[in-house]
């Protein structure tokens, strides 16, 4: 599940509108007696791949890394910076010291950190994918005509990791129309 990712959002920060903000969420469906005990792997790359002109290759990427493990887990975000190689295959940024790096939260808390100019976070969070799943079931079964309002979210209380940087758009070219997709890579 750690490599399954729910959700990319890019979007201008409320708090600063000079600031892009990207979240990617992976690992659906964690209970919130789980909170504490479901952690980032460690062998897996999560990438921000940034196209800055439109030719839907990346052109800038911003690496989160998983180090150590269970509650003393941090994760350290490289980027943005020029990936060496593009498209599926996946390499490490090349002498780059980790922009920011951040201790994983668990549910009760927010650990955020700043420094380079981006703030990270990187932990457990309410899952915001709001889905009304028994009444879509009675829709597809001919029982029902559409949804309700409001609707029933049946994903209330269950949880997501996130990873969530924000960053100057300065920092990722002149270009205000920018393409963002994620990957997990092992």
């Amino acid at each position: 599940p750690t490599v399954d990712i729910n959700d990319v959002f890019v979007f201008q920060s409320p708090a600063n509108p000079a600031n892009v903000v990207m979240v990617m969420t992976v690992s659906p469906f964690i209970a919130p007696s789980e909170a504490g005990t479901k952690f980032f792997e460690r062998d897996v790359l999560y990438q921000f791949k940034i196209d800055t002109n439109g030719d839907a290759v990346e052109d800038l990427v911003i690496q989160a890394i998983p180090v150590l493990t269970g509650t003393d887990q941090r994760v350290q975000i490289i980027g943005p910076g020029r990936p060496s190689r593009t498209g599926a295959v996946t390499q490490l940024l090349t002498a780059a010291a980790p922009t920011v790096e951040v201790a994983v939260s668990a549910a009760n808390q927010a650990v955020s950190q700043t420094r380079n100019g981006v703030t990270a976070f990187a932990g457990l969070r309410d899952d915001p994918f709001f889905f009304d799943l028994t009444r879509f079931q009675a829709i597809v079964a001919g029982q029902a005509s559409g949804f309700r309002s409001p609707g029933v979210d049946a994903f209330a209380a269950f949880n997501t990791l996130a990873i969530v940087i924000e960053l100057p758009a300065a920092m990722l070219g002149s270009n205000p129309n920018i393409g963002v997709w994620g990957t997990t890579s092992r």
